[in-house]
């Protein structure tokens, strides 16, 4: 059975700190060092307005959600995140802008070959 397991951003931890503690608490870590680039690139637009941090893993797939405030996130960022990724969804909930980005583990579109 795939169980999940729910992260939250401790109040004393950076986005950096937290997706890190997140992605090393995972079996297979390699296919989601891109999200760790991503939350990077991501977390330097809105580090100085509130935001939350989330998580929810299980063996099959890591999904990081952002809340914010304040203007949105330019939207060529949010496509190269969804060429880079599974899933991206970004949208507007009421006063703040939510984005979503899963990876799944493994990648589907990733075909692993042997080279001798």
């Amino acid at each position: 059975m795939d169980q999940e397991k729910t992260y939250t951003i401790d109040v004393d931890e950076n986005y950096l700190e937290f997706i890190r503690r997140v992605i090393a608490d995972q079996p297979d870590r390699e296919p989601l060092r891109i999200v760790e680039q991503l939350v990077e690139i991501v977390g330097g637009e809105v580090k100085d307005r509130l935001y939350d941090l989330s998580a929810v893993a299980s063996e099959k797939r890591l999904t990081v959600t952002l809340r914010h405030g304040g203007k949105r996130i330019d939207g060529r960022l949010i496509l190269i995140m969804g060429d880079n990724t599974d899933h991206v969804d970004y949208y507007l909930d009421g006063d703040e802008w939510v984005l979503t980005i899963r990876r799944d583990v493994p990648p589907p579109f990733v075909t692993r070959h042997s080279y001798k």
